[in-house]
C-alpha cells in the first residue's frame, strides 16, 4: 500500500514532465516564421493615358501574423535618381492592399515593386523577379477624336449656314422682282381705265 501511495503521487508529476518535453520539443521543431505572401498587382486602369492617376491593388496575406503595412515604391526614370514610396491601405477582410500612383505626362514609363510587412516583423517583396512590374503612359486617343469630330461638326455647321444664307440672298432679288412687276401691271391697268 505504501508503493501504491507513492505511484499516485508521482504519477501527476510524471505527466507534467512528459508534457513540458513534449512542449519543448515541438518549439525546437516548429516551423519558422513565414514572410508575407505578396500576388500579383493589377492596375487600373489598364492601360493609363495621360492624366490617369493608376490604382494598384494586390493580394497580401500572412500565414502566422497580420499584415502591418503594404508599401509600393515606383519611379520614371529607371531607378536612376529618383524613386517615391507610398503607403498603401490594406483590407484585411478581403486581404487586400491598393496604393494610388500619380498621373504622368504621355509617354512616362513607370515601374514599380511592393514590399509586405507583417506584426511579427518579416517582410517580402515582389519585384517581378527583378524586372518590375511597368506600365507607359499613351496618349489620350479619345480626347484626339473628340476635339477631331468637333472640329468636323463645327465645319459642317458653318457650312450649312452660309449655305442658307447664300439661298434667301438669291431667292430675295426674285421676289421683289415679281412683286415690282405685279404693281406695274396693275398700275398700268389702272391708267388705260380697267376695271
Amino acid at each position: 500500500m505504501v508503493m501504491n501511495m507513492t505511484t499516485k503521487r508521482s504519477l501527476p508529476i510524471l505527466f507534467l514532465t512528459l508534457a513540458l518535453v513534449a512542449g519543448s520539443v515541438a518549439l525546437a521543431h516548429a516551423p519558422p516564421s513565414q514572410a508575407p505572401v505578396i500576388g500579383t498587382p493589377v492596375i487600373n486602369p489598364t492601360s493609363p493615358a495621360f492624366g490617369d492617376a493608376v490604382t494598384v491593388s494586390v493580394n497580401v496575406t500572412s500565414a502566422r501574423s497580420t499584415i502591418k503595412n503594404v508599401t509600393i515604391t515606383y519611379t520614371t526614370d529607371n531607378w536612376m535618381s529618383t524613386n517615391t514610396t507610398i503607403v498603401a491601405t490594406y483590407n484585411a477582410t478581403t486581404t487586400t492592399a491598393t496604393g494610388r500612383i500619380p498621373a504622368f505626362a504621355a509617354g512616362a514609363h513607370v515601374e514599380y515593386y511592393i514590399i509586405a510587412f507583417d506584426n511579427t516583423g518579416n517582410s517580402n517583396l515582389n519585384n517581378n523577379s527583378g524586372g518590375y512590374f511597368a506600365y507607359t503612359v499613351s496618349a489620350p486617343t479619345s480626347l484626339t477624336s473628340i476635339s477631331t469630330l468637333t472640329y468636323i461638326l463645327v465645319a459642317a455647321g458653318i457650312a450649312a449656314g452660309i449655305a442658307a444664307v447664300a439661298f434667301m440672298i438669291l431667292k430675295a432679288p426674285q421676289r421683289r422682282s415679281k412683286q415690282s412687276k405685279s404693281s406695274s401691271t396693275q398700275d398700268q391697268n389702272w391708267t388705260r381705265g380697267s376695271p
